[in-house]
């Protein structure tokens, strides 16, 4: 398959470039692209980690984890290198979000809770970083084929974790896990299709606050803005989970 072809990065001195989380995945690829790239200026926020399953599973230490890579990594990541680039009046910091930082997604909810979270941080730090000339932008990315599927902490539906829950939640996990799998075989990304949105966020002179690289869920997400209460939301991505069944169990 041959490489796609890159947007060009503008113009300008050669800097340092800080990727934290390029062990794999869009980091690694961001990291490859611009190691070979003579012009780059600008900061990622990109480690993450997962968290799935009924709220009844996640202990305190992993929610507590979670939230230290996801939330809190990010946050002493920019405080340390926010004070140099207001002195320089200017900057850019990219940060990983989610699909899951917009829209709750069920049997995600303590990875939700933390993205929310990041969305809520850029987004008020965006309005203050605005005289400095420091861009922030979010890339919000959906299912991407990474090892971060692989390596989140997720109950055994046959686990002994899932033994002390009511039999319909057990039953509504299993037929998520199965939506899981239907969705990263079916509309998954690649890294290299992901990696156009991080350096067009980079390249533009001045990049949105939030950019996606999917519009999987789109429709739902326009729904959840334009129904206030939540409710017809919440209905519907029931609905595209679970298939329009109210009721739980081992149904199909």
């Amino acid at each position: 398959m041959p490489w796609p072809r890159w947007p060009a990065l503008p113009a300008m001195e050669r800097t340092t470039v800080l990727i934290t989380g390029c062990s794999s995945g869009i980091g690694l690829g961001l990291a490859a692209r611009l190691a070979a790239d003579a012009t780059r200026r600008f900061k990622v926020c990109n480690a993450g980690v997962g968290l799935m399953g009924p709220l009844e599973t996640c202990s305190d230490q992993a929610m507590k984890t979670l939230f230290d890579v996801n939330l809190f990594g990010a946050v002493r990541t920019i405080q340390a290198f926010l004070p140099a680039m207001k002195s320089r009046r200017a900057g850019r910091i990219i940060v990983s979000s989610s699909i899951g930082g917009l829209q709750g997604l069920p049997f995600n909810a303590v990875y939700c809770a933390s993205k929310f979270a990041v969305e809520g941080l850029c987004e008020s730090l965006a309005i203050v970083l605005r005289p400095f000339n420091i861009h922030l932008t979010l890339v919000e990315c959906g299912p991407v084929h990474t090892s971060f599927l692989a390596n989140l902490q997720r109950p055994d539906p046959e686990g002994s974790e899932m033994r002390g829950l009511d039999a319909e939640t057990q039953g509504l996990y299993r037929r998520y896990l199965g939506h899981c799998q239907s969705i990263f075989r079916d509309t998954a990304q690649e890294v290299e299709e992901v990696l156009p949105v991080f350096l067009e966020a980079i390249g533009s002179p001045c990049p949105p606050l939030r950019c996606a690289s999917t519009q999987l869920l789109a429709p739902l997400w326009r729904l959840r803005l334009s129904s206030p209460d939540g409710s017809a939301y919440v209905r519907a991505m029931h609905d595209f989970v679970f298939g329009g069944s109210e009721t739980g169990g081992d149904q199909p």
